[in-house]
């Protein structure tokens, strides 16, 4: 009997669980038996957050897999790492980005819950950890980037996991609207 298969979707900045990308997602895998998909809404401290990712892969007894997008990217690529699991991460925040992230210091209002928040300077520096210098298993990654990102340089993505598998594709924007026809690719990545 094949062993079942948790899927940990992590959002962007200022996104929730109710994201385009968790939605398809979660449409895509209703009839699977084997894959359960978990979609937290994320806490937007990015230490509370990466702390809340955790306490689902600790209180899971099957195995874990980390989808992310942007700033899920790079939380996913964080503790795939630290706990040797696969991520496949979305146009993702990587180290060389988080520098120019600076100025997301001050107020935010969530897209999808209206929640108003502070971004504050220890978030901001917090997130500074997250920046992996360098990937202890390249390969449990793999990395979607279109090139087209107008939020976040793809030069920056590309050459970060250089070492990972990695599809990159001419065109496209950050929100990587052609998600859908990806995800047979992502389940082959994850078996």
């Amino acid at each position: 009997m094949e062993e079942q298969l948790k899927i940990i979707y992590l959002h962007g900045f200022n996104s929730s669980a109710e994201s385009k990308k968790s939605k398809i997602l979660d449409s895509y895998l209703k009839e699977e038996k084997l894959i359960k998909l978990e979609s937290p809404n994320l806490n937007t401290s990015p230490s509370r957050a990466i702390s809340q990712i955790e306490k689902i892969i600790n209180e899971c007894s099957n195995r874990v897999c980390l989808v992310g997008s942007s700033l899920g990217g790079l939380y996913a690529t964080f503790v795939a790492d630290k706990h040797n699991l696969r991520s496949v991460t979305i146009n993702p925040v990587v180290r060389n980005h988080i520098s120019g992230m600076k100025d997301l210091i001050g107020s935010h209002k969530n897209f999808h819950t209206d929640e108003e928040y502070e971004f504050t300077m220890q978030d901001y520096l917090d997130l500074q950890k997250l920046g992996l210098k360098e990937l202890k298993n390249p390969l449990n990654h793999f990395c979607l980037i279109k090139m087209s990102d107008e939020v976040l340089d793809h030069n920056k993505t590309f050459t970060y996991f250089s070492k990972s598998y990695l599809l990159s594709e001419k065109g496209g924007n950050h929100s990587y609207d052609d998600f859908f026809e990806k995800i047979p690719l992502i389940l082959d990545y994850m078996y």
